[in-house]
Parts: C-alpha cells; structure tokens; sequence
C-alpha cells in the first residue's frame, strides 16, 4: 500500500456525502482498515486481491444509515474480500470457494433431494447466476455485503434457486399435461378451411423465418439444437461435452427452440401483411412442423 493515510483516502473516497464524515471521524480508521485487509489476507492466503480495490468494494458494501464503529466491527471482511475476488473472476478465489465456502451450503439443498431436486444441478445453476458476468453487469457474488457468513448467504441463494427449480418444473409438467389434453384437430368447419389456406400459403415464408431465426441464435444454443436434433445426441451426452448437468442442456434445448419460434413470429410479423388473428392462426398451424422443419435447417452448411 501507498503511505500512511492513503488507505482512508481510499476508503472515504467512495462514500457519499453524509455517510464520508462518520467515517472519516472514526479514530484509528487507518489502523482499522489495515487490520481488515490483513485478516483477510491470513484467512485466504492464496487468493491475491489488491489493498486498494478491496477497500473500494468494501466502502461499497457498508450500510450507510448505521454506526460506522459498529459496523467496521461487525463487517464478515475476511469473506468479503473473497466475494470481491469471485466477483472479479479470480481464479483462486473461485478455488476457494469450491473447496471451502460451497460445501458448508450443500447441506440446505441435500434435505431437498428427496423432492425431486438434483443439488448437483442446483449449485450449476448458482455458480451460473453468482459467477458470470452478463454484459457490463458483475457477477452477482458482487452483491453479497458481508453483513453475514458468505457461507449462509450462499445457502439462502441455493435454497432460493432450488425451490424456483422445483416450480419450474412443476409447470413444466403441467404444461405437458395440458397439451396432451388438447384435441389434435386445431378446429373444424371454416376454420379449418382457413387453417389449410394458411399453411399452404405461408409455408416457404414460414420455413425463410425459421431458417433465419436459427441463424440469429447465440452459437451455444444453435450447437446444441444441432447436436441434439440432427446427431441425436442425448441430454445426458452433450453435459458430458459442457461439462454441466443433463437437465441444464435440457433447458438450453427449450429456450433455443422458443427463441426459434418467437424470432420467426416475428419476421413473419414484418414480411407479411396479415392481421393479428391471422398471424395467430399461422403460428398455431406451424408450431406444429417446427420438429420438422429443425433437422433439414440445421443440417444445412454454416448452421452451426
């Protein structure tokens, strides 16, 4: 670190107005904030992460409508700056984390297992959510304040993902469910005249919308409708190639195929001048050949 008192300055420059004087106002602040980042530094060893932007995430994280001495007492710093690393894509961090944060939250998620919940899956997903950055978003591990262990934030972050998988595919299930009720014909009389017209009509537009709606996917999901379409490889075969759990491709699979469907939608929309029930009907028409219609497109040259 740089001189005397340039670790407050660091510090204080990150507070806002109202918050800096409390702070600033602490005896012994520089002392205080040395004595964190080494606590730190002895509880992680081997994860490296600079003086100065710890203390930047640190002031980011603290309340700012508490008492500042007993915060600084109270800050889980050590975890913190753990969290900052993750956060930042460190690969020791992520290490670290592994071997000894993630295993204290496995528990939580284990007692749901008998429900129907893989925790395998579970914390694929969390690590998914936590750790990756999405555009000029941080990662979310950014979010944890130390307010707390990391260790028990992360359980409330499993439990919270395990139970929105266990909805999901409640849902899912559901929906399935619903769809086999339906009757295979899509209507009669008139409508199914209507229907006929559509399909006959509209189906090299709709085969032109498909074709150009695959080729606007994200590489991973055009990759793995193609593996999983055209070579026929299982759910279980291409985790094996992502290194992730069969029911994460599963979802990959569905979203790729409603972002298919939606992307044609609409270019149809555009190219072709039908009103709202009429695109409807249509979409309700060739959602039924989307299986296929998705082998011979994607089996075509520059598809994947």
């Amino acid at each position: 670190m740089r001189p005397q008192q340039s670790r407050s300055l660091v510090f204080l420059q990150q507070l806002g107005s109202g918050v800096r004087e409390g702070y600033a106002a602490l005896p012994g602040l520089e002392g205080t904030l040395a004595a964190l980042y080494a606590g730190a530094r002895r509880t992680w060893p081997d994860v490296a992460l600079a003086e100065e932007d710890f203390l930047r995430h640190l002031a980011g994280c603290l309340p700012r409508d508490e008492d500042p001495a007993r915060v600084l007492a109270t800050v889980h710093a050590a975890d913190l700056y753990l969290a900052c690393a993750c956060a930042r894509g460190d690969a020791a961090a992520l290490v670290t984390l592994e071997r000894h944060v993630l295993p204290k939250a496995a528990g939580s998620v284990a007692r749901l297992k008998a429900s129907g919940v893989d925790p395998a899956e579970v914390f694929q997903l969390l690590r998914e959510r936590l750790l990756v950055s999405e555009g000029d978003r941080p990662a979310r591990m950014a979010e944890y304040q130390g307010g707390g262990p990391l260790a028990a934030w992360l359980r409330a972050a499993a439990v919270r993902t395990a139970l929105n998988l266990q909805r999901a595919e409640r849902r899912r299930a559901h929906a399935e469910e619903e769809a086999e009720a339906l009757p295979l014909s899509p209507g009669a009389g008139m409508a199914e005249v209507e229907l006929a017209y559509l399909r006959k009509n509209h189906r090299e537009h709709f085969q032109a919308a498909l074709s150009d709606a695959l080729s606007a996917l994200p590489t991973r999901e055009r990759t793995v409708l193609r593996l999983h379409v055209v070579e026929g490889l299982s759910l279980e075969r291409i985790g094996t190639m992502y290194q992730t759990h069969k029911s994460t491709v599963s979802r990959w699979v569905a979203r790729a195929r409603e972002a298919a469907l939606e992307g044609t939608r609409q270019r149809l929309a555009e190219r072709l001048r039908l009103t709202s029930g009429e695109l409807h009907s249509l979409m309700r028409v060739v959602q039924g050949e989307l299986d296929f219609s998705l082998p011979s497109l994607l089996s075509r040259p520059g598809s994947s």
